[in-house]
């Protein structure tokens, strides 16, 4: 479930990278841990230990969104901006090669 994630979340930021450069302003972002979600098909256990590190380590939903209200009233000047637990990434960051995002969008094309 983990490893599908962040394929998942590794994905969308080639996604970001291979659509950003247009009119529309993209802005890929990671909260952290945040206190949201479903865990009930999870086994009981790791239903347990995710709700007890929440507790202690885990951020409201309130204080995970509240940058996003600042980026729909004030956008990022850059066509692509990546934050990470409230940290700008630079655009030369592994998970954001131009040239993954391309290959992405070639195999993308292939298969469909």
């Amino acid at each position: 479930m983990v490893r599908a994630q962040m394929q998942a979340g590794r994905l969308n930021d080639l996604l970001g990278v291979a659509q950003s450069g247009g009119r529309a302003r993209y802005v890929l972002y990671h909260p952290g841990f945040t206190r949201s979600g479903d865990l009930s098909p999870m086994p009981a256990p790791l239903r347990a230990a995710l709700k007890l590190a929440a507790r202690v380590a885990a951020r409201p939903v309130e204080e995970s969104i509240r940058p996003i209200d600042d980026w729909i009233d004030h956008p990022p000047p850059a066509p692509l901006t990546a934050v990470d637990r409230d940290r700008e990434l630079p655009m030369s960051f592994p998970t954001l090669d131009p040239e993954a995002a391309r290959r992405l969008v070639r195999e993308t094309e292939r298969l469909l």
